[in-house]
């Protein structure tokens, strides 16, 4: 089994490799395990973690949500879960993959 110091950058890089699909910025806060989503309609999300995999994920209320949000919020849902799923060696593994 990797351990969590390897998975997380193999995340990271999966998971840009991902956003770039529906056009989306990450950027890396100062923060350790946080993160900044920002959709081209200028939606952003807070991503980050306690305890790796458990990632949550948040809307930054800075304009008015729009259908397009929702849309948005689903597909870096799905990214994240997929990321978490392909980082994994074994799928039966006791560790939880979590999005909250």
């Amino acid at each position: 089994m990797k351990t969590t110091s390897d998975l997380i950058p193999e995340f990271e890089k999966l998971f840009r490799q991902k956003l770039q699909l529906n056009n989306c910025k990450l950027r890396k806060k100062r923060q350790e395990n946080n993160y900044e989503i920002i959709t081209p309609a200028k939606d952003i999300f807070l991503m980050y973690w306690s305890e790796f995999p458990e990632v949550n994920l948040i809307y930054q209320a800075v304009g008015v949500r729009t259908q397009q949000t929702s849309v948005y919020e689903r597909a870096i849902r799905l990214h994240i879960s997929s990321c978490l799923s392909s980082i994994q060696e074994n799928p039966t593994s006791e560790t939880p993959l979590l999005v909250k």
